[in-house]
């Protein structure tokens, strides 16, 4: 990033906190979401905003070392500091987080906290999670089961691989493409009976990066089906689009391996979506170790992207799976998926943020939080599945 770039970023943060201050009243809870907006908290300190705000970063936060390879590290250091609360994926992003704000910094951490004269900022790890039963409704609706069928009728009786993402560099697309590639050539006996689907949602489609992306992905499709293919059966099918959940569920119902790669990621709820889709004969999570979901989810077959031989030899595994290991293994990570669903992440994270109100902010009473925290919660609890937009001036359409 150039300074330019950094300083659009700021620019950024403070028209967002511009436009929302006049919104805020007393008594309102501010939780801000990813590394997109790390600047806004302060700006609205500046601005005046003495109430809590919360903080959560979806992405890994990176080791001391290569964090402080930021020109601006110190001062982002200092955005965070504006928070009450700053939740992380896993425990090792909290550490990182923690290992980098001791770097040049006067203060130190006690249970999590750091203080620092005045500063007092609190650190929590709240895994995200989804919804599971709905993609366990969604993986038995008609849309679903048509696309079950549809995926029958075209693999017939060969296993099915899948792969879902965004058309993203981070994703280990490409390395996926390529350790399919390698069990082909270290496994001949499986030619002809099994089938990848990758899934790429477009995503950024201007950015040079993701257009490079996009056409190296394809020219790997094209060489592996180039060099295996027969007339009859095609290794790779290349789906370049978005599908709604219900048909997503449909994949993840039919496929016996959801292969997940990603080389870097935050957690990937493709990997939960796919354990909550299974049912009495459950297909293999194949996992990147190098994903905060490997963090939670143990029993799945982990890998590392990067050897392309050792996890050509983890897919065979999978494929080879009896029924009973597959079954227990389902078991154990559905019962994690349910333990950390999103409605657990996003209580956990505001029961702890209110915890920082009562004790930091006075003026609001222990009662006040609780009907702060019950009104902030209650618009999605009893919430339908409607399309929520606003006009300009801040009303519902």
């Amino acid at each position: 990033m150039r300074d330019e770039e950094y300083k659009g970023y700021n620019r950024v943060n403070r028209k967002f906190a511009e436009v929302l201050f006049p919104y805020l009243q007393a008594g309102d809870i501010i939780w801000v979401q990813d590394y997109h907006l790390i600047p806004l908290g302060m700006y609205l300190r500046k601005m005046g905003w003495r109430g809590p705000i919360g903080f959560f970063l979806h992405t890994p936060f990176p080791p001391s070392e290569i964090f402080w390879i930021l020109p601006w590290a110190r001062q982002m250091l200092d955005d965070f500091m504006c928070y009450d609360l700053v939740g992380f994926q896993t425990e090792k992003f909290r550490e990182n987080f923690e290992s980098s704000r001791l770097v040049d910094f006067e203060g130190k951490y006690e249970d999590h906290c750091f203080r620092s004269g005045s500063e007092n900022l609190k650190t929590g790890v709240y895994p995200i999670g989804i919804d599971p039963k709905s993609f366990q409704d969604w993986s038995l609706s008609p849309r679903a089961l048509k696309q079950v069928n549809s995926i029958g009728k075209y693999i017939g009786e060969r296993a099915m691989i899948l792969g879902v993402d965004r058309l993203d560099y981070t994703k280990g697309i490409v390395e996926r493409l390529k350790i399919f590639e390698k069990f082909l050539e270290k496994y001949p006996s499986w030619k002809r009976k099994v089938s990848m689907i990758q899934i790429s949602s477009p995503s950024r489609t201007r950015i040079t990066e993701y257009i490079n992306q996009k056409r190296q992905v394809e020219m790997v499709v094209g060489e592996i089906n180039g060099r295996f293919a027969d007339a009859d059966w095609t290794p790779i099918s290349y789906l370049y689009r978005s599908y709604d959940q219900e048909s997503l569920a449909g994949f993840y119902r039919s496929a016996d391996i959801c292969f997940v790669s990603p080389l870097r990621d935050g957690m990937n709820l493709v990997a939960k979506e796919y354990v909550a889709s299974q049912s009495v004969n459950p297909g293999v999570l194949v996992l990147s170790r190098f994903c905060g979901a490997a963090e939670y989810l143990k029993e799945a077959v982990i890998v590392n992207p990067y050897d392309l031989d050792g996890t050509a030899r983890a897919l065979k595994l999978a494929l080879e799976m009896p029924l009973s290991e597959r079954k227990s293994r389902w078991i154990s990570l559905m019962e994690t998926v349910e333990r950390n669903s999103a409605k657990v992440w996003r209580d956990r994270f505001l029961t702890d943020l209110t915890s920082r109100q009562a004790e930091f902010y006075p003026e609001m009473t222990p009662e006040t939080g609780n009907q702060l925290l019950n009104g902030v919660m209650a618009p999605f609890d009893n919430r339908e599945h409607t399309d929520l937009r606003l006009n300009k001036d801040g009303s519902e359409n």
